[in-house]
C-alpha cells in the first residue's frame, strides 16, 4: 500500500514538472522589447554601462556643469515603447526643483554622467525595471519600457528662452498689437477704460479674468457673469506692471513669462517655469 502511494505521488510530480511553463522574467522581457525598438525605430544609441538602458546625446550642452544640489529647469517627452502611454506636452511636462530628487534615478544618472552640461538634450530608452516598475506612475502603466527626450535649460537664460517661446506663441496664435516692457512682459490693450481712480499696489480690484497656458488650458477664471476682488499687491507680479496701465471699465491681455509669475517653482495646477496668458476686465476700483 505504502509503495503503491510513493508511486502515485511520484507520477504527480513529474506530470507537474512536465507541465510547469518557464516564463521569461522581466529582464527578459525588458531586454528584447528594447532591442526591438531600437532596430524598429532605427535608432542611432549606445548602451550605457551595459545596463540595458541606450541613450543618444541629441545636443551637447555648453552651459554650467550640471550639479545635483541645483535647481535646474527640464521639460521632456516621455512615451513606452509598446505605444500605450505617450505624454508630448513639454508646457506640462517640466521639472525645476533640486536635480537630485529627478526621477527615476537612472534617467539622471545618464543626465549628469552623460550629457555633463545644462544647455543640452538628451534621449533616453529605459528598461522598466530600471523605470517605475510594475506599479507605474502618473499616468504610465506598470512595466512599461520608456523612450524619454530630456532637455536640461540653462537656469539664468530662461528670460531669453521664455521671450523666444513667447514670440512662437503670438506668431502660431496669429496675435497682434503686443507691446512689451523692459521686464519681458506683453501686453495689449482692448480698452483704457473711464475711471478716474490710478491703479497701484494698495488698490482692490473687482475683476472678470481668464488665465491659460500656452498649451490652451485654462487654469483659473472667474465664472460667467461672476468677478472676484483682489487686492493688486497680493498678486503677481505681471498683473502689478501691467493693470496699472488701465483704469475702472478697462480691458488689456497680459502674456507673462514666469519670472514675473510663478517663477521656476510654478504654483498648484500651474507647471514649474510656465509662461501664462491672461484676458482680464477691471470692473470697479477701491
Amino acid at each position: 500500500m505504502m509503495k503503491s502511494v510513493f508511486t502515485f505521488l511520484f507520477f504527480v510530480f513529474v506530470l507537474f514538472t512536465a507541465c510547469t511553463k518557464e516564463y521569461p522574467g522581466i529582464e527578459e522581457l525588458d531586454t528584447k522589447l528594447v532591442a526591438d525598438y531600437i532596430t524598429k525605430n532605427n535608432l542611432n544609441v549606445q548602451e550605457y554601462n551595459q545596463s540595458g538602458i541606450y541613450y543618444q546625446i541629441v545636443k551637447q550642452g555648453v552651459g554650467p556643469d550640471i550639479d545635483y544640489t541645483k535647481q535646474i529647469p527640464l521639460i521632456y517627452t516621455v512615451k513606452s515603447l509598446d505605444g500605450t502611454f505617450s505624454s508630448a506636452d513639454t508646457f506640462t511636462n517640466r521639472y525645476a526643483d533640486f536635480f537630485g530628487y529627478f526621477r527615476p534615478d537612472s534617467l539622471r544618472e545618464i543626465i549628469k554622467n552623460k550629457l555633463l552640461k545644462q544647455g543640452g538634450a538628451v534621449r533616453i530608452i529605459i528598461p522598466s525595471r530600471f523605470a517605475f516598475g510594475k506599479s507605474g506612475s502618473g499616468g504610465i502603466p506598470g512595466n512599461s519600457s520608456l523612450d524619454y527626450t530630456i532637455s536640461v535649460l540653462t537656469a539664468d537664460k530662461l528670460p531669453e528662452y521664455e521671450d523666444y517661446l513667447i514670440n512662437k506663441y503670438i506668431e502660431t496664435n496669429s496675435l497682434t498689437g503686443f507691446s512689451k516692457t523692459a521686464s519681458g512682459l506683453y501686453y495689449k490693450i482692448a480698452e483704457t477704460g473711464t475711471g478716474v481712480e490710478t491703479i497701484n499696489n494698495l488698490s482692490l480690484l473687482t475683476l472678470e479674468y481668464t488665465g491659460k497656458l500656452f498649451n490652451g488650458t485654462v487654469f483659473d477664471k472667474t465664472n460667467t457673469g461672476a468677478t472676484a476682488t483682489l487686492s493688486l499687491g497680493n498678486l503677481i507680479e505681471g498683473w502689478k506692471e501691467g493693470l496699472p496701465m488701465i483704469k475702472k471699465g478697462g480691458s488689456i491681455r497680459l502674456i507673462i513669462p514666469s519670472h514675473l509669475a510663478y517663477g521656476l517653482q510654478g504654483s498648484g495646477t500651474i507647471p514649474p517655469f510656465s509662461c501664462l496668458d491672461f484676458d482680464i476686465k477691471v470692473k470697479d476700483v477701491q
